[in-house]
């Protein structure tokens, strides 16, 4: 078995496999299903049989190491008196509890898996995170609105004299849905996929096939990367604009492709809305930025400078790939900068501005 399939990904594998099961996994079980393991146990002679087992006798001891609760079990086969010694990652150990008010009724079951908070402690969490929500200007500004929906979404912020914080899943990542658990599937066992493939900017649908490298949930949608064998290049795809997905049914215990080295969607996530897509549907676009907020610019990478204007400002250059994206985070800014060019993108800007102007306009009426 070649050694491009990571340690690491061996070990997310393993997790994922046992997590997503109620009972306990037989080691034979887990050495015909999981890639890292399949082919030399499936194909391989008596030597290659043992070495993987031996490997996945350490990944095993490794992950205990790690504190993964993954359990040594025995459970009853057919027959009576008959038992068998299985692997399980039971979902109450791994996954993190719920939050709950001491002093709320709970059931049994909900007991279980709450963690309690004291009332007065929740609710200057609450209100030292709202108020770091607010301030524009802080840098985990985005991490304090995330930390408040999950507190939020796990108690009644009602009994803490706080409201509640509403939130919507836009439609594209709930259509985005449907098509995951193939892809996810199809990572963990290193299938090909095909799909075909709605452009945003071509406006026309291609027919892929593609070696997944990674899944990334990035700015609210879905993204799959990996190899597309059409383009014989490395590209990245908005899993909502994807139809008909399909993973190659055959030999589906052998992987179909090796994984590229360490991780291949390091590069990715640190990327902006607006930087994520086909490099076919990308555009240089010139945005101004006014005095003080052409030195945040620059000061956080945004762009590349192509004029300094001194206490004017000054011009970035930028590769958009979502021109919406880019819009959206233009608009954000409130006046403090402006795209310069090219005219469409500009055009753009004005009427997105006009939309979210006529937005509020309606809800103030109402």
């Amino acid at each position: 078995m070649s050694e491009r399939i990571t340690k690491v990904q061996r070990w997310l594998d393993l997790i994922a496999y046992l997590v997503g099961r109620r009972l306990p996994v037989a080691v034979e079980e887990l050495m015909e299903r999981l890639p890292a393991y399949a082919r030399d146990w499936v194909e391989g002679d008596d030597t290659a049989r043992a070495s993987v087992r031996r490997k996945f006798e350490r990944d095993k001891d490794e992950l205990r190491e790690l504190g993964i609760p993954l359990e040594t079990v025995a459970y009853r086969m057919g027959g009576p008196g008959e038992t068998a010694e299985g692997y399980r990652i039971q979902r109450k150990d791994f996954y993190l509890p719920y939050l709950k008010l001491l002093g709320e009724e709970k059931g049994p079951v909900q007991a279980a898996r709450a963690l309690e908070v004291p009332r007065s402690e929740a609710a200057a969490a609450l209100q030292g995170l709202r108020t770091l929500a607010d301030l524009p200007a802080f840098p985990l500004a985005g991490a304090a609105r995330s930390a408040l929906r999950k507190i939020t979404f796990d108690l009644d912020p009602e009994g803490l004299g706080e409201a509640r914080v509403l939130f919507a899943v836009p439609p594209e990542t709930a259509r985005a849905a449907e098509h995951t658990r193939s892809l996810s599937d199809a990572l963990r066992r290193r299938k090909t996929v095909t799909f075909t493939y709605h452009g945003i900017h071509r406006g026309e649908a291609t027919q892929r096939r593609v070696q997944p490298y990674g899944l990334l949930f990035q700015h609210s949608h879905w993204y799959l990367m990996g190899w597309d064998g059409n383009r014989q290049a490395e590209r990245i795809f908005r899993v909502d604009r994807m139809e008909g997905v399909e993973v190659n049914p055959e030999r589906p215990n052998t992987p179909d492709f090796e994984a590229p080295e360490g991780d291949p969607l390091a590069r990715y996530r640190k990327r902006e809305a607006w930087e994520l897509g086909e490099a076919e549907d990308a555009l240089t676009a010139r945005v101004r930025f006014r005095f003080p907020s052409s030195l945040w610019a620059e000061r956080n990478g945004y762009g590349t400078l192509v004029r300094d204007e001194g206490e004017e400002g000054s011009v970035r250059e930028f590769e958009v790939r979502q021109s919406h994206a880019f819009l959206r985070w233009v608009l954000s800014l409130a006046g403090e900068a402006e795209v310069a060019s090219p005219p469409g993108l500009r055009a753009g800007l004005t009427l997105m501005a006009q939309q979210v102007a006529a937005l509020y306009k309606g809800g103030t009426d109402a």
